[in-house]
C-alpha cells in the first residue's frame, strides 16, 4: 500500500524550513494531553513498512518496462531520503519532575540506534535493518517544562536570555551492551554543587534546549535535529536561533546525527542552577529516525 509514502511526501525538508524552527509556545498552559494530540496525525512506517515499499521501487521498474533489471538501489536511496520514509523509535518520560539548583537528573535514554526493544533485556539484542554505519536521518525531542516563573533580570537577547533551566545531550556508545557499574551517566546521578570553571555550570551552545526565563506556563519546545542541517555554530543566523528558540547555537550544523553509530542512545539531562531556579520537567520525549 503506497499510500503512507504519499502522505509522508509533503515532509519533505526545503529551503524555507530552517533548522532552528522548533515550536515554543509562549501563550497559555499545556497539558501532556495536547503534547500528545500534536502528533496523532503523524505517521511513522515501520521497518517492514519501508522494506516493503523499496521493494515495490524496485520491481515496479521491472514489471513496467517486463525486463530482468530492477530499479537501481541508489535511486531508491534517494526516493526514499526524499520522501523521509524512515524506521523510526520513540522513548518518552511520563509524569512531572521537578529538578532544583545543581540536582540535574538525567530523564530519559533513548532506545539504541537500530535495536528491537524488546530484545535488550537478552543476551543478544536483535539488530533491526539499517543502511550504512551512521543511519542517523532526523531526530525529534519533544519537551513540555517551564522554570519558576520568575527571577531573572533584563532580557535583551530574547525571551530566553538568563534562562537558568536547561536541557542537555549525551551520546551513550554500545547502548546495547549491559553498562558498567561506575559509568555514571548512565545512571541518572544527581550531582549537588559545580564548582566555578565545571563545562556544566552554566548553558553551553552544545545545550539541547532552555526553558523561557521567569515564565510559569508550561512550554512545548519541538527540536529537530536533521542529518542535513548545516548552520554553523559561530554564524549570525545560528545566534539568531538560540536567541529567538533557545535552542543550542552548536546543534544546528547536523553533525550530531551525522556521526551516530548503530548502537548509540541518546540521554536527556535536565538541569537548574542558582538559587530559586526550579526545572519543572511535565513530559519528554525523543523520536529517532534511520534509514533502512
Amino acid at each position: 500500500m503506497m499510500l503512507p509514502f504519499v502522505h509522508r511526501l509533503r515532509g519533505i525538508r526545503r529551503p524555507s524550513d530552517p533548522p532552528g524552527n522548533n515550536s515554543g509556545n509562549g501563550g497559555g498552559e499545556l497539558s501532556q494531553d495536547d503534547m500528545k494530540k500534536s502528533n496523532d496525525d503523524a505517521y511513522y512506517p515501520s521497518c517492514y513498512d519501508v522494506l516493503k515499499v523499496r521493494y515495490l521501487l524496485q520491481h515496479i521498474w521491472k514489471w513496467k518496462r517486463n525486463s530482468e533489471e530492477l530499479f537501481p538501489v541508489e535511486l531508491v536511496d534517494m526516493i526514499v531520503d526524499a520522501a523521509e520514509y524512515w524506521a523510526t523509535s520513540e522513548s518518552g518520560l511520563e509524569g512531572e519532575t521537578i529538578i532544583r539548583k545543581d540536582q540535574d537528573q538525567a530523564l530519559l535514554t533513548t532506545v539504541p540506534l537500530c535495536y528491537d526493544v524488546n530484545t535488550l533485556d537478552s543476551d543478544s539484542p536483535q539488530m533491526l535493518p539499517h543502511r550504512t554505519v551512521h543511519p542517523c536521518r532526523k531526530i525529534i525531542f519533544s519537551i513540555l517544562a517551564h522554570d519558576q516563573g520568575w527571577g531573572g533580570g533584563a532580557r535583551n537577547k530574547g525571551p530566553y536570555d538568563g534562562s537558568y533551566t536547561w536541557f542537555d545531550t549525551q551520546i551513550i556508545h554500545s547502548a546495547q551492551k549491559p553498562p558498567p557499574c561506575s559509568e555514571e551517566a548512565t545512571q541518572g546521578v544527581q550531582h549537588v554543587h559545580f564548582e566555578s570553571g565545571n563545562p556544566l555550570l552554566l548553558p553551553s551552545p552544545h545545550k539541547l534546549q532552555s526553558n523561557r526565563t521567569a515564565d510559569k506556563n508550561p512550554q512545548l519546545h519541538r527540536i529537530t535535529w536533521h542529518y542535513l542541517d548545516d548552520v554553523p555554530s559561530e554564524s549570525s543566523e545560528a545566534e539568531d536561533i538560540e536567541n529567538s528558540t533557545g535552542r543550542g547555537r552548536a546543534t544546528l550544523d547536523g553533525s550530531q546525527v551525522r556521526s551516530l553509530e548503530v548502537g548509540d542512545a541518546i540521554q536527556v539531562w535536565g538541569r537548574a542552577r542558582f538559587g530559586g531556579w526550579i526545572n519543572h520537567v511535565q513530559r519528554v520525549s525523543v523520536r529517532v529516525f534511520w534509514a533502512v
